[in-house]
């Protein structure tokens, strides 16, 4: 006889793969957010040195 897995694994490698897309478009956000920082750390330093 065939072996099939059972819906509750089914629906757990769902689960994590969801997880798994939210925590990689919350470090991607995280990422936008620090580079956004530095981009305005550097123009405010460029701009008190003039």
């Amino acid at each position: 006889m065939a072996y099939t897995p059972s819906k509750d694994y089914k629906r757990r490698e769902r689960e994590q793969r969801k997880r798994d897309k939210k925590l990689a478009r919350e470090e991607a956000k995280a990422a936008a957010a620090a580079e956004e920082a530095e981009t305005a750390s550097k123009a405010e330093s460029e701009k008190t040195e003039s």
